[in-house]
């Protein structure tokens, strides 16, 4: 998964300019060699770096190239929602399809500072019209998440596929709002595509697990073997030839090649042939759905996120309202007050079950005349009941002891703000080893049984992805895209931090995460003794036995699992009133940033 948020330094204005040339052989050998090196390297943030500045700024998860490619579409004169497009074409080429996708899936927020409102677009999967019997599709091969599954039969992974919705999202988003002609965006994408990314070790990590089941099919082997080997190791140039024709057909005929045009037919034909019920009809229908924006009102911000039926709204609405009800804005920040951080780990654990609730929970509710139905997560009223259980949990008398993305977000100069999130919602390439025109086609159908049987066929299928952006007095103030398994919890803890208890940005990022429970099931959060992971080393245990007595249990898990159990956060703040824009780096999250002054630009370690 991938997220961004873009700040443009550029003035503009709705009127055409001339063709610009984004691609990489146009950027100073320099800066393009040294963001090839940390790409190449598998680069992480070395330092706290802190980026403030009152022009142009790209903050947006993993590839620092994609980054400097927004940032180019900003000194085109390009708008916010150009930047963005430019950095999500980006990010698939230079991660090779691997977590993000052209086969994927998108949401954006967009704050319209000519209107002052919010709009919200969805790009998420659909399913297809004959898939009637959605219960019955093979489960996907999720790797260590749930290593315990099969990937079922080998003449149905057709049927674990979906209609994908992020090429024609991106193009929705540019008709939008764009500035710059739509196929100028493609080129920095076209141009790794054709001269190939440098595998890293990460990227080489991910071969080396999905190289059975990319080798299963002849497009898949076609597709590993584009290195020069039949499994790329890492230090190899891959170079992607029949990706690169793909974007240039949809850099010249616009999102239709995909849906209408050869690369559709070859997805028809190649789904079908692999098991699957998909027909020409399916992907002619696809449509991007724009919205007004769900908003919350919490500490004095309106903070809005992608509407229903997706169910970041349930889990935004229910954690601010729970956490206006415990009074937050009053108590140090949750990383210092082991009281407080009980509280909030039973609000995240309700955040992350929205809009369901774990058995014990529900009937303390019911006890108490209130029937918890999905509705009522959005409500402040069900939100003061609910925190009446959660307080009602008694202390333990006794010590218990014990999904991938791209992020990003964008702001110009006249005050227009994008966050957008797009993903595969599937573990690396899913494993199906079914590829379409270079592009890998994801398994995403194939752990959503459950959902797609309250989908109609042919419907869209709802997503969790919690995208925001927080107005005071109806100016953007905060604007955050997230991705990973605790993306509700973790961006809870950095809007109540920052918005109701006034913490410096840099100070909420260098604080600890909150980490998923990764349950199938919904979260008993009113329990005695919730179990919460928390990271070894990131508490003293004076805090955590002080935890413990007030009834939940602090987990530790090692580094290498909570890689899977955390979120990753793009954060961009904005001041009103300064117009200045900042964004902060930590070492041990794929988070960079970069940005052109309008004025003065300072970053600071």
């Amino acid at each position: 998964m991938s997220v961004l948020v873009v700040f443009s330094g550029v003035s503009w204005s709705p009127s055409a300019i001339e063709a610009v040339d984004l691609g990489l052989g146009a950027w100073p050998t320099d800066v393009r060699e040294r963001l090839e090196t940390m790409e190449a390297r598998g680069w992480h943030p070395e330092d706290y770096r802190r980026t403030r500045t009152a022009g142009g700024i790209v903050s947006a998860t993993v590839s620092p190239v994609a980054v400097e490619a927004g940032l180019r579409a900003l000194d085109a004169g390009g708008t916010a929602a150009d930047a963005a497009v430019t950095v999500a074409l980006t990010q698939v080429a230079t991660q090779l399809g691997s977590v993000v996708s052209y086969a994927g899936i998108a949401t954006a927020l967009y704050y319209d500072a000519s209107s002052g409102r919010v709009h919200a677009l969805d790009a998420g999967y659909t399913t297809y019209a004959d898939e009637t019997d959605p219960l019955s599709i093979p489960p996907a091969d999720l790797g260590a998440l749930r290593p315990t599954e099969t990937s079922g039969p080998t003449d149905a992974h057709g049927r674990k596929t979906l209609v994908p919705g992020f090429m024609a999202g991106m193009e929705a988003l540019h008709r939008r709002y764009g500035r710059l002609a739509f196929g100028e965006l493609f080129a920095p994408a076209i141009a790794c595509a054709d001269e190939g990314v440098v595998v890293s070790p990460i990227l080489a990590g991910f071969f080396a697990m999905r190289a059975e089941s990319l080798a299963r099919t002849a497009e898949g082997r076609a597709f590993l073997g584009q290195s020069g080997r039949s499994v790329p190791q890492a230090g190899d140039r891959f170079r992607q030839p029949a990706l690169a024709s793909l974007l240039r057909a949809v850099a010249a005929h616009g999102a239709r090649e995909m849906y209408t045009g050869a690369w559709a037919r070859e997805f028809v034909a190649v789904v079908r042939r692999e098991g699957g019920r998909v027909t020409e009809a399916d992907l002619e229908r696809y449509e991007p759905v724009w919205s007004e924006a769900f908003a919350t009102e919490f500490a004095g911000h309106a903070t809005h996120v992608t509407p229903l039926p997706n169910l970041g709204a349930y889990a935004l609405a229910a954690g601010l309202h729970l956490a206006d009800h415990s009074a937050f804005s009053e108590r140090r920040p949750v990383w210092e007050d082991a009281h407080a951080w009980a509280q909030f780990a039973r609000i995240c654990a309700i955040a992350t079950s929205a809009p369901m609730l774990g058995e014990e929970t529900a009937a303390r509710l019911r006890d108490k005349g209130v029937e918890p139905s999905p509705e009522a997560f959005l409500s402040p009223e069900f939100a003061a009941r609910l925190a009446e259980v959660l307080t009602d949990s008694p202390p333990l008398l006794e010590h218990d002891r014990p999904r991938h993305s791209n992020a990003l977000v964008v702001v110009d100069a006249a005050g227009n703000v994008c966050a957008l999130t797009h993903t595969i919602n599937a573990v690396v390439w899913g494993g199906t080893g079914i590829v379409v025109g270079g592009v890998p086609l994801p398994d995403s159908a194939g752990f959503q049984q459950a959902r797609l049987a309250h989908v109609a066929p042919g419907g869209r299928v709802p997503h969790e992805i919690v995208d925001t952006i927080s107005l005071r007095e109806g100016r953007p103030v905060l604007a955050t895209a997230g991705i990973g398994s605790s993306l509700a919890a973790e961006t809870l803890r950095i809007l109540v931090s920052t918005l109701a208890q006034k913490a410096p940005l840099a100070d909420v990022l260098a604080a600890p995460n909150m980490l998923s429970h990764f349950g199938a099931a919904p979260i008993d959060a009113a329990r005695v003794g919730l179990p919460v992971p928390v990271l070894e080393g990131w508490y003293a245990e004076p805090f955590l036995e002080s935890v413990r007595a007030y009834g939940v249990s602090p987990v530790k898990v090692t580094p290498e699992a909570a890689e899977a159990l955390r979120g990753t956060i793009v954060v961009v703040a904005l001041d009103a009133e300064s117009g200045t824009r900042v964004a902060v780096e930590r070492p041990d999250i794929m988070v960079h940033h970069a940005a052109r002054a309008l004025c003065t630009t300072r970053q600071e370690h």
